[in-house]
């Protein structure tokens, strides 16, 4: 399902780096057989005013891995190793779009949303890729303004 948002892009060449993300956060592909659950349940948080795409997760786990442009090195956790919370998780495509960002309500505004995105830039600049993308619900300004600090631009609207 999706939805008509702003979208947002921006060249992967001098991507922010995550320097100011919380000591004892670690950045890691997401393990489906232990994290799925927790994985999808914080993002059907952030998502819960209709910001995005709610699903149960299962259901998740199977679109996405079934979906040509999945690749397990692109769905990624933010994990606290002192608290021991997933604090955050992104998935983008191996096309270089960000499917999905959310920051558990706790760790936001410490440089988690950030270091997600920072450490997905570095994978597909790796694959050679040259820009990212995403899309956002328009409303969503604290979405908006995060993505535009890291230096996305507007460009245009998409269903």
């Amino acid at each position: 399902m999706g939805f008509t948002g702003l979208r947002l892009v921006r060249s992967l060449d001098a991507f922010p780096t995550a320097s100011k993300a919380s000591p004892g956060l670690l950045i890691r592909s997401l393990d489906f057989d232990k994290e799925t659950g927790a994985a999808r349940a914080l993002l059907n948080h952030a998502y819960r005013g209709g910001e995005g795409e709610r699903l149960e997760a299962e259901d998740w786990r199977q679109s996405i891995q079934n979906d040509a442009e999945f690749d397990l090195d692109l769905c990624l956790v933010a994990y606290d190793a002192r608290s021991e919370t997933l604090a955050g998780v992104i998935q983008a495509w191996s096309t270089g779009f960000i499917k999905d960002l959310a920051v558990h309500d706790a760790w936001r505004t410490q440089g988690v949303g950030l270091a997600l995105v920072a450490e997905i830039g570095v994978r597909l600049r790796a694959r050679g890729l040259e820009e990212i993308s995403l899309k956002v619900v328009p409303g969503n300004l604290g979405a908006i303004a995060f993505y535009e600090a890291l230096g996305f631009r507007r460009d245009g609207v998409e269903g």
